[in-house]
C-alpha cells in the first residue's frame, strides 16, 4: 500500500525555495560588485536585481497554486519571509567568506573607488564626503566584513519580509483553475 506523501509546510517551502532565492542574491550581489570596477556589468546587475520579485511571485504563487487557491494571505507572507531569512543565510556566508578571505582588500579598493568618484565632483556635498572617506581610509577604520555582511543579510531580511507581503496578496489575486480530474 502506498502512502501519499505528506504536503509540505510553508515553512519547509520557504526554507526550499530560499535556498534557491540565496544563491540568486548572491549572484545578483556578485554582478553588483563586479560592476563597480567593470562598467558593461551594470545592465546584468540591474537585471538580475529587478528579478528578484518575479522570482518571488513565482515561488509564492505556485505554493498558492498547489493549494488549489487556498491559502490564505498571512501564509504566503510567512513563506516569504522565511525563505528570505534562509537566502539571507546562504548570502551571508558567500559573502563573508568571499569579504574576509578571497578578496580581502574589496572594501578598501570601493573605498578607494568612491573617494576618486566624489573627488571628481565639483560640488561641496561631494567633496566634503570625499574628504570623510579619505579620513576613514587614513586611519585604516574599514568596516569589518562581518559588520558589512550582518547589515546587508538584515536588509535582505527586512525588504524581502516587505516584498513578500506585497507579492503574497498579488499571488493571490488571480484565480486558480479548478484542475479536471
Amino acid at each position: 500500500m502506498r502512502q501519499e506523501p505528506k504536503p509540505k509546510t510553508i515553512y519547509a517551502r520557504g526554507a526550499d525555495d530560499g535556498l534557491w532565492m540565496g544563491l540568486y542574491i548572491t549572484f545578483a550581489m556578485a554582478l553588483v560588485c563586479g560592476s563597480l570596477f567593470t562598467s558593461w556589468l551594470q545592465i546584468p546587475a540591474m537585471a538580475v536585481a529587478l528579478g528578484v520579485p518575479f522570482l518571488t511571485y513565482f515561488f509564492l504563487r505556485r505554493t498558492h497554486v498547489a493549494a488549489h487557491g487556498m491559502t490564505v494571505f498571512s501564509a504566503l507572507w510567512m513563506q516569504g519571509i522565511v525563505m528570505f531569512a534562509c537566502a539571507s543565510l546562504i548570502f551571508g556566508a558567500v559573502a563573508f567568506v568571499y569579504l574576509r578571505y578571497v578578496n580581502p582588500g574589496f572594501i578598501q579598493g570601493v573605498f578607494t573607488y568612491l573617494i576618486d568618484f566624489y573627488g571628481g565632483m565639483e560640488e561641496d556635498g561631494a567633496q566634503a564626503l570625499a574628504d570623510e572617506l579619505r579620513m576613514v581610509a587614513d586611519s585604516n577604520a574599514y568596516p569589518r566584513p562581518a559588520v558589512l555582511v550582518l547589515g546587508e543579510m538584515w536588509t535582505v531580511m527586512f525588504s524581502g519580509s516587505l516584498l513578500s507581503m506585497v507579492v503574497g496578496a498579488l499571488a493571490r489575486i488571480k484565480r486558480v483553475p479548478i484542475s479536471q480530474g
